[in-house]
């Protein structure tokens, strides 16, 4: 509904034999995903960062296609090389990426650690879960589901100088999923992705947070 209290919660299929139900369950009593919004705030303000963070990966497109200096010198700086193979990889994977972000919709967040995340089919992480923001399936092209961890909640909307953010972690995520960069996670933190690029190029290109920064950062 246009004022975000309704929400799709599931889609099943079944066939005509009697009693064949499928049933869908519902915890109303849940706590909402951020304990700082409602979920209908959240579900508001995580659809605007990601349109505001697509348009951004429009804006990156257009300077690959223009090439100018200023645009190579960004390549470089987030990805260590500016040749035609780094061109070629950025602009295919940007394009599967804006296709991802522009079909986001607020039932594609969900809890971590909910029915919905753990319906993905991935193992779960058990590593460093005190400081997870959020995660992805990245095999999961069907659902696009990412799941928000408590961590997200506190962070900034928009990325400014060298701090991470809530917009900064939806393009990360999405850049892990098979049809869009495939990404994985050398390192984190614009400071670490930039000693990245200048180290080992061949891992930057395929690096979340490298990707994530590269949109978004503002210079």
């Amino acid at each position: 509904m246009p004022d975000g209290t309704w929400i799709e919660v599931g889609t099943a299929t079944t066939n005509r034999t009697p009693d064949s139900n499928v049933d869908i369950f519902l915890d109303l009593d849940a706590p909402p995903i951020c304990p700082n919004m409602t979920d209908a705030e959240f579900r508001n303000k995580v659809m605007r960062l990601t349109t505001e963070a697509n348009e951004q990966v429009q804006t990156r497109l257009a300077g690959l296609r223009r090439w100018s200096n200023a645009d190579r010198d960004r390549v470089k700086t987030w990805f260590g090389t500016s040749d035609d193979a780094t061109k070629t990889e950025l602009v295919g994977g940007l394009t599967r990426l804006s296709t991802v972000l522009a079909g986001l919709k607020p039932t594609n967040f969900v809890r971590s650690n909910s029915t919905a995340d753990k319906a993905t089919g991935c193992a779960p992480n058990l590593k460093n879960l005190s400081g997870e923001v959020a995660h992805v399936c990245a095999p999961d092209t069907a659902t696009y589901t990412i799941s928000i961890s408590l961590n997200f909640c506190n962070l900034p909307d928009r990325s400014a100088g060298r701090l991470d953010s809530k917009q900064l972690t939806i393009v990360h995520e999405a850049s892990h999923f098979y049809d869009t960069f495939k990404s994985i996670d050398h390192a984190y933190t614009q400071y670490n992705t930039r000693r990245l690029a200048q180290t080992n190029p061949e891992l930057a290109i395929a690096n979340a947070d490298s990707i994530a920064w590269y949109v978004l950062c503002a210079d």
